[in-house]
């Protein structure tokens, strides 16, 4: 299970997945090793969400309005209280959140894209 709810992002493919240049196979592939990104709302697969420590771990964090636990152990996460407030402060801090669950690598330009909402680091090294 993977979900994403942005502003303006009509592609199928997520924005850090087209920013890291990665296939949708190798990210289907792990899938259940890395999240294939992150956004206003992120829904996270169970197995992600218990090395993330669980709902009690990332409420406490603090870098998301609100945290469900789904009934199959997965999480909901909503950054923000609306849509309008997932600023680029508060992208940075689910970034942050989520790192040692995200692929790693330096996320790029994507030409074919306006205004991509990606945290430009690599997040193995967060």
């Amino acid at each position: 299970m993977f979900a994403r709810v942005d502003h303006l992002n009509l592609h199928d493919t997520p924005e850090p997945e087209a920013a890291l240049r990665l296939t949708h196979r190798k990210y289907l592939a792990e899938s259940r090793t890395h999240l294939r990104g992150y956004s206003w709302i992120t829904g996270v697969p169970s197995e992600l969400a218990v090395r993330l420590g669980g709902a009690p771990r990332l409420t406490a964090n603090g870098a998301f309005h609100a945290v469900r636990e789904l009934r199959g152990g997965g999480l909901l996460l909503q950054s923000t209280e609306t849509l309008a407030g997932y600023d680029d402060r508060a992208m940075r801090g689910v970034f942050h959140a989520l790192a040692s669950v995200l692929p790693p690598g330096i996320p790029h330009d994507d030409p074919t894209r306006e205004n991509l909402r990606v945290v430009f680091e690599d997040a193995s090294g967060v």
